[in-house]
């Protein structure tokens, strides 16, 4: 039966997301609207009340009119009775104290002066009453940004960790525990790896099942067309098939072990130079064209010896296979990669099918047919040991018009120049 527990972590962390940002807007805006209030409710401007203070001076110095002209703000006479003052604010008011009233966006100044109320003003407050919106305003995207934050960073930090849980093979479960959002999609990522390591085993045991079972026949049917009295031309190429079976039972052997899992690769420094020379005189008895070679004296690098001289030795062949005259290997070091090309001057490959050739038993037509030799395997094991390398492979077309193989090695990670 299917576990569906871990495709509810989607809906859960969903819906998680979705109650946190409404509690916190709710929350937030409250909070901030109550201090808006607060501030504009109870705290008066010290200005305000400089101002009141001077006036109140000015007015016990001082018996002036309603009409008079020596104070700043224009002056009101307002009838007994116009405004219900509290007691504390009438006693105020009758020991000749200035008070402050506001409005949304105005302030008036009330005096008793000669039993008379006065009203001064008013004293327009709009330029300074839009410094606490915008601030007030900052403060909520403020507080939202930070509460956002607080709530995506263990979840950034967990996606983080479960990347690299993969990258290096790791099981992702154990890495997160119960509590986390991320811990049943891991749970599912573990679960489709076990599944995809199950279903390759399948493949590879299958693989070599067959390919262990094919020699015993392969080995008996060849014995039998030694001793056969077939003639000499038809049991000639009876044989050449047989042999041309256990070549492809070999190859399919080596691709199944080299896929099955990443090798413990033996990291060494390498004399490229010299490791392309031996090569080169290994491979020339065999026929095709001549090998050319365009190396630097020295070329050192981190790789494995073995598995890099299994790869150039694919591509060499395969040059030699196809190759009318000219096989071309090269080397180039720069400041930031090892560049390793094979050149031909054979039929090329075109830039259409030059995606499908690295793919395993894949050849082209016509180009590329059974006369030429092959299964199909070798380029899909240079792939492979490039892949352990951290390098690329690019298939391009050089000025002969034929094939030309691009081994690019990067510094960075663990292969790199000394």
């Amino acid at each position: 039966m299917t576990d569906k527990k871990p495709f509810a972590a989607m809906p859960r962390l969903f819906l998680h997301f979705y109650l946190f940002i409404s509690l916190v807007l709710v929350g937030i805006g409250w909070t901030v609207e109550r201090l808006w209030q607060q501030v504009h409710a109870e705290q008066v401007p010290a200005w305000v009340l400089v101002l009141a203070g001077q006036i109140s001076q000015q007015l016990k110095h001082q018996q002036l009119a309603a009409n008079s002209h020596d104070l700043v703000l224009p002056v009101t006479a307002l009838p007994e009775g116009s405004i219900l003052w509290s007691d504390a604010e009438l006693q105020q008011l009758q020991q000749g104290a200035v008070i402050p009233l506001f409005t949304k966006d105005q302030a008036f100044f009330y005096a008793m002066q000669q039993q008379q109320l006065w009203q001064l003003g008013p004293l327009d407050l709009t330029e300074d009453s839009q410094v606490p919106g915008y601030w007030f305003s900052l403060l909520f995207l403020g507080l939202l940004a930070v509460a956002v934050w607080l709530w995506l960073w263990p979840v950034a930090r967990d996606l983080q960790r479960l990347k690299q849980q993969l990258q290096q093979g790791q099981s992702p479960v154990e890495a997160f525990p119960v509590r986390s959002f991320i811990a049943p999609i891991a749970h599912s990522f573990q679960q489709m790896r076990q599944q995809i390591e199950r279903l390759l085993g399948l493949q590879r045991e299958m693989t070599q099942a067959v390919s262990h079972e094919l020699r015993t026949p392969l080995a008996r049917l060849s014995f039998a067309l030694e001793l056969s009295s077939l003639p000499e031309t038809d049991k000639e190429l009876m044989l050449k098939d047989v042999k041309e079976l256990e070549l492809l039972v070999d190859e399919m052997l080596d691709y199944a072990r080299l896929e099955s899992a990443q090798p413990a690769l033996d990291w060494q420094q390498v004399d490229l130079t010299e490791l392309l020379h031996n090569l080169c005189e290994k491979l020339s008895p065999l026929p095709g064209a001549a090998i050319e070679t365009r190396l630097p004296p020295v070329a050192l690098w981190w790789c494995d010896a073995h598995y890099l001289e299994r790869a150039v030795q694919n591509l060499v062949v395969n040059a030699k296979r196809y190759a009318k005259s000219r096989v071309l290997l090269s080397l180039q070091l720069t400041a930031t990669d090892c560049l390793l090309q094979v050149d031909d001057d054979g039929p090329g490959i075109p830039p259409a099918q030059r995606a499908e050739i690295l793919k395993p038993f894949v050849r082209l037509d016509p180009s590329r047919q059974k006369g030429f030799g092959g299964f199909g395997l070798g380029l899909a094991i240079v792939c492979r040991v490039l892949e352990w390398h951290q390098a690329d492979l690019e298939v391009q077309t050089n000025s002969w018009g034929g094939a030309r193989f691009v081994l690019r090695f990067h510094r960075s990670g663990k292969p790199g120049a000394l």
